[in-house]
């Protein structure tokens, strides 16, 4: 089984802020070297809720900062149920974690160039979100979108049907 390789806080909560720098929605999940577990609720990145142990809320944001690491991921759109007592104030937990999340940078657009029939599905593509898993940037598939238009993968070859073989009678 392969090890993961343990992040501090302050790495931890790099991958917290970048979530939060790009306004996505879902439950971020940090698993401690002490062998505890914290909760992040995020919309449109926005921390809502928290818990960490048995704390919830401001409590929670506490007792996370005593611990010494661990690795972590983000499930994008999940939204797990939190307890009323779990809400956090989003600008207060940003003060409390030290989080300075940075407003990405525009992306410079290309000037307008008349649409080809090789260039439609590559100039509506939207970016792929950016997926952590355990601490580390999860691999993302070329989806039909990023390809180039004019490359299509061959579909895959068909196998003959095998022969249906029984054994001791059954």
């Amino acid at each position: 089984m392969e090890r993961h390789s343990q992040l501090s806080i302050p790495d931890i909560l790099d991958k917290l802020a970048h979530i939060l720098t790009h306004k996505q929605s879902g439950t971020f999940y940090i698993a401690t070297n002490a062998n505890t577990s914290c909760r992040f609720a995020i919309e449109s990145g926005k921390i809502t809720h928290c818990t960490h142990k048995r704390d919830h809320g401001i409590a929670a944001l506490l007792s996370l900062q005593e611990t010494g690491g661990g690795s972590c991921s983000f499930s994008e759109n999940q939204a797990i149920p939190f307890r009323t007592e779990a809400a956090v104030d989003h600008q207060a937990s940003l003060d409390l974690l030290g989080l300075h999340p940075e407003i990405p940078p525009r992306q410079l657009q290309e000037p307008n160039t008349p649409a080809t029939a090789s260039t439609p599905a590559s100039a509506s593509a939207k970016p792929a979100p950016v997926r952590y898993y355990r601490g580390q940037m999860a691999a993302q598939a070329d989806t039909p979108s990023t390809q180039e238009a004019g490359k299509q993968t061959p579909p895959p070859a068909t196998e003959p049907p095998k022969t249906k073989r029984f054994y001791r009678g059954g």
